[in-house]
């Protein structure tokens, strides 16, 4: 007799249990209800009602900033809550990897690994800041470390991660200091009052659990806190700079360190720019001169900084190195974010590593202003690499799967991938539509954008909506006509807009064909749709397409859309 599969909820079928706590279970599970995608189910006792209560607050923020994340960057997505008589149960998205306390259980990070993985908490507690929270509790057991798609060596910093575990700050917001001592600043230790320059020390602490690969000393030793150089000694290996952007995080005095995640992030990316040579000869020089006195000591160094700055972008735009100009500068010169995302979108592919580039950046801290030449056009631009290019994946096939599980996993990242093609395109395309700049000096690539922002509005309300039973007859209306409105571009003359736009519609038709119908659209109307789709893609059974990338888009639904021709009247 086989093993009895347990269901949760008639839709969870669960595989095994992946972690276990006092209070809590996780089960790594099935969701039959969207075929098979792995989900991560934690089941919570409400035995203890002060963590059952948490909880439900945690949860709720999780799924608050994720909403929130438009690029979705950082946290797991929260796909359902629900809770029976004993239980409460959390379904997120399954994230493949673990945390970064058990990695660096192993050793200290790489030098490049380390400095993208920084940049990247950098960029987190940034957003979460800008939200008007205070973390307090940034450590490695709280940050999970994702799976990379490839084999790594010590000089690749292919790295991504995920944050879990906001208590702390659900107890902040109630004025309770809750921290970890091995991470904790002297102010949470004393319970004063906290701001964002807890978290940056809590962070500092966290840099130096990265590169040392070890816990920092506790913040509290014999009833008395302990200072900052009790606490963080260095290895004679690590980088200096480093070093100091560590230091500077952990001062005892909040006013003594950095102000503002942002200023962290600069001073990693200088690091990361800069070359050791440059670096000893500017030491050489400012030791030179220093006798001379602090303040032109600094204005020298400070035009040294600039000329060689300058140098660097410019050399590297004239080789095309375009993310690392702007790296050294964020201004919009030249339009050198237009051709940063003609770079990245050559090979048909935004991978994730572009993606993080654009996250990281260029949206984190505002790089393009509204003010600046262009702006609507380079929203326009990076939406579209998006809406058209954008692939985060691996390429190379699971061999251990089989032809039949093959094709499954291959629906399943369609389908994941075309809601993070359409969610991250939304929020630059809704940026463009309202820019003051393109509506007038390109007034069809602003219709292009108040289409496709329609579109990508409806992907992003759909499903919440049919859960919250708020998806209204004037909801599927409207959204038919911008359908047509869309339709307009099936004939596109860009292959890649052309196929683009024919999967879109074949997956809106095939989806809510039924819902459609059900609020006044005829039936004929979406079947017109289909025909012209038809048409256009196939003659005589063979694709038109002559573009590789939009070929391939192609063959994905080559029996889709005959399906569709066949199933239009039986339609539910």
């Amino acid at each position: 007799m086989g093993k009895k599969v347990r269901i949760l909820a008639n839709r969870y079928e669960i595989e095994k249990i992946a972690g276990k706590g006092g209070t809590s279970v996780v089960y790594k599970a099935y969701d039959l209800q969207a075929e098979r995608a792995v989900r991560a189910i934690k089941e919570i006792s409400k035995a203890n009602r002060d963590i059952y209560e948490m909880a439900k607050q945690e949860s709720a923020l999780i799924k608050e900033l994720y909403e929130a994340d438009q690029s979705n960057a950082f946290f797991p997505n929260i796909i359902h809550r629900f809770e029976t008589d004993k239980n409460f149960y959390i379904v997120q998205d399954y994230l493949d990897g673990e945390s970064m306390e058990y990695m660096l259980d192993a050793g200290p990070m790489p030098y490049k690994m380390f400095l993208e993985a920084a940049k990247q908490i950098c960029s987190f507690m940034k957003f979460f800041h800008d939200t008007g929270r205070v973390l307090s509790d940034m450590k490695p057991e709280n940050i999970m470390v994702l799976k990379p798609s490839k084999a790594l060596t010590d000089n690749e910093a292919n790295i991504k991660l995920k944050f879990i575990d906001f208590g702390t700050a659900i107890k902040n917001a109630t004025g309770v200091t809750g921290y970890t001592p091995e991470y904790a600043s002297p102010e949470q230790y004393r319970q004063l009052k906290l701001d964002e320059r807890t978290d940056v020390y809590n962070m500092g602490a966290t840099f130096y659990h990265m590169i040392q690969g070890h816990k920092p000393l506790r913040v509290d030793n014999e009833n008395r806190m302990m200072t900052s150089q009790e606490r963080f000694k260095f290895d004679k290996t690590i980088n200096a700079d480093i070093k100091r952007i560590i230091m500077k995080c952990v001062q005892d005095d909040p006013e003594k360190r950095y102000r503002s995640c942002d200023n962290v992030y600069r001073d990693l990316c200088r690091i990361e720019r800069s070359s050791s040579v440059r670096l000893m000869v500017l030491c050489f020089i400012l030791s030179v001169i220093s006798f001379i006195g602090a303040g032109f000591s600094n204005y020298m160094a400070d035009s040294l900084e600039k000329k060689n700055a300058a140098e660097l972008y410019t050399a590297y735009v004239n080789k095309g190195s375009y993310a690392e100009a702007i790296r050294i500068d964020h201004t919009n010169r030249d339009d050198i974010y237009s051709k940063l995302i003609q770079s990245f979108t050559e090979d048909s592919i935004l991978d994730a590593d572009e993606d993080n580039f654009i996250v990281n950046e260029i949206k984190t801290y505002n790089a393009i202003k509204e003010s600046d030449k262009n702006y609507g056009q380079c929203m326009y631009e990076i939406a579209n690499a998006y809406w058209l290019y954008y692939y985060p994946y691996d390429n190379e096939p699971d061999n251990s799967l089989s032809e039949d599980e093959r094709s499954e996993e291959n629906k399943r990242i369609e389908l994941e991938l075309e809601k993070k093609r359409i969610n991250s395109a939304y929020e630059w395309f809704e940026k463009a539509v309202n820019s003051k700049d393109l509506q007038e000096n390109a007034p069809e690539s602003y219709k292009r954008a108040v289409i496709f922002s329609s579109i990508c509005k409806f992907y992003a309300d759909i499903d919440r909506m049919e859960k919250e039973g708020t998806d209204s007859s004037q909801f599927y209306s409207e959204m038919w006509k911008s359908i047509e409105e869309l339709s307009a571009y099936i004939n596109e003359s860009n292959e890649v807009v052309s196929v683009r736009v024919c999967q879109t519609l074949l997956s809106l038709i095939s989806r809510y064909s039924a819902k459609f119908r059900q609020n006044g659209v005829r039936e004929q109307s979406q079947q017109d749709i289909l025909d012209s789709i038809s048409k256009k893609v196939y003659i005589n059974g063979m694709i038109t397409y002559n573009n590789n990338y939009a070929r391939s888009i192609a063959e994905s639904f080559d029996m889709e859309a005959v399906e569709l021709k066949l199933d239009m009247a039986y339609a539910e």
